[in-house]
């Protein structure tokens, strides 16, 4: 089965250009915990090419008629998995363009580091980058950085840059070149957590300070398509799938600790793709769940807990529940009760809404118009609200 279903012939775009974003496979960086960033030292694992391929395989009945890679080697490395993959199912498989435009974030001062150097010896940085992003700096290039057995030591320091604004300006680049090159086609286009970031911020207008807002997992696939007549310049349709590689859900990313809000836009007609939801999470821990439509949504609370005999289940009837959500939020009331009763894991509410307020929840959290995303009824989104950092994070969004 392809890993993309026809859910975009939902969408309203009558005449579009379709762009498969993917991140590349597992990295000799990524397992050693070190920051990447544009430097071309790091290679793809064995586990890495294997979810390439896998991913892949996914991808064999998606039409790709070009494939787009970072110059960087870990990136052409899994965009030729792919490839060879595709190659299995079709006479002709696209050919392979590199583009520069596509290079990850350039964080010359850390490249290279341990993560937890990184969060130790630049604490004020790192937090500025996790919080701030659109305002941090980095003054250093890579040739004057020396570590030395848990020392840095800089040499001389260059004029300061802001590395998420630049990659930003480099993503809007590339959708100016690409876009009016395949105009009407499907593209593949593989690249880094940090680009790919940028690519969906800059097609779905989501300002620099969101960048953290998504999350992009090895090998995830995210959907853009880009109307050809409309003012709205793109509508995401998927954002970081993982489940062809196994997953239940995307990992964590910004520790275990937390809120992580399971929401499902509920239709209220079809109890078909309940039960595959119900199955996927029959081993996720639940804590509680929510729920505002007693007629349409409590059948499927009821479909998706048939697992979990103990969750504790809530019902908000008010029509302003967004807002409220968002002000008990900022409050970060849940922050204590996530730290003190959950160690190893976050704090799990299975969210059940009608369509029109899971979209409102999704657009307040990103700080972007509804009509950029295309929300589909009965799949599975995530937010993550992780309690060391003062970040939200949307992992996923129309898991099937």
């Amino acid at each position: 089965m392809s890993l993309l279903s026809s859910q975009f012939s939902q969408c309203s775009f009558s005449s579009y250009t379709r762009v498969i974003l993917m991140r590349h496979g597992q990295s000799t960086y990524n397992a050693e915990k070190r920051h990447q960033g544009s430097s071309d030292d790091s290679v793809l694992t064995e586990q890495g090419r294997i979810a390439a391929y896998q991913t892949g395989l996914a991808l064999r009945e998606s039409a790709i008629d070009a494939v787009y890679s970072s110059p960087l080697q870990r990136a052409q490395e899994t965009a030729r998995e792919v490839i060879a993959a595709i190659a299995t199912a079709v006479d002709t498989p696209p050919d392979l363009l590199t583009h520069k435009a596509l290079k990850e974030i350039s964080l010359p001062l850390w490249e290279g580091l341990p993560y937890q150097v990184v969060r130790e010896q630049f604490a004020k940085e790192y937090r500025c980058w996790k919080e701030r992003p659109d305002q941090f700096q980095m003054a250093a290039r890579a040739e004057d950085v020396l570590y030395y057995r848990g020392t840095l030591t800089l040499t001389h320091l260059a004029k300061p840059c802001y590395p998420v604004l630049e990659l930003y300006d480099r993503a809007q680049q590339f959708w100016q070149e690409v876009l009016v090159r395949h105009r009407g086609e499907t593209l593949l286009v593989v690249a880094h957590a940090g680009t790919n970031r940028a690519l969906l911020s800059t097609a779905i207008g989501l300002p620099p300070h969101r960048f953290h807002s998504l999350q992009q997992s090895n090998c995830g696939v995210s959907v853009l398509n880009f109307s050809h007549s409309s003012k709205q310049l793109a509508c995401l349709e998927q954002l970081n799938s993982t489940h062809h590689l196994g997953e239940t859900l995307p990992k964590l990313k910004e520790g275990k600790q937390g809120l992580r809000l399971l929401i499902i836009p509920a239709s209220g007609e079809n109890l078909h793709p309940i039960q595959a939801l119900a199955n996927r999470l029959a081993n996720v821990s639940i804590d509680f769940s929510i729920s505002n439509d007693l007629d349409a949504c409590q059948p499927v609370i009821d479909q998706l807990l048939q697992h979990h005999s103990n969750t504790v289940q809530l019902q908000v009837l008010r029509e302003d529940f967004p807002q409220a959500w968002q002000q008990m939020l900022a409050a970060r009331h849940w922050q204590k009760a996530s730290t003190e009763v959950h160690q190893h894991r976050p704090l799990t509410a299975l969210v059940v809404v009608r369509e029109a307020i899971a979209l409102q929840l999704l657009s307040q959290l990103l700080d972007i118009q509804p009509q950029s995303l295309q929300l589909i009824p009965d799949t599975l989104s995530i937010i993550y609200y992780p309690s060391s950092l003062n970040t939200t994070v949307l992992q996923a969004m129309n898991l099937a």
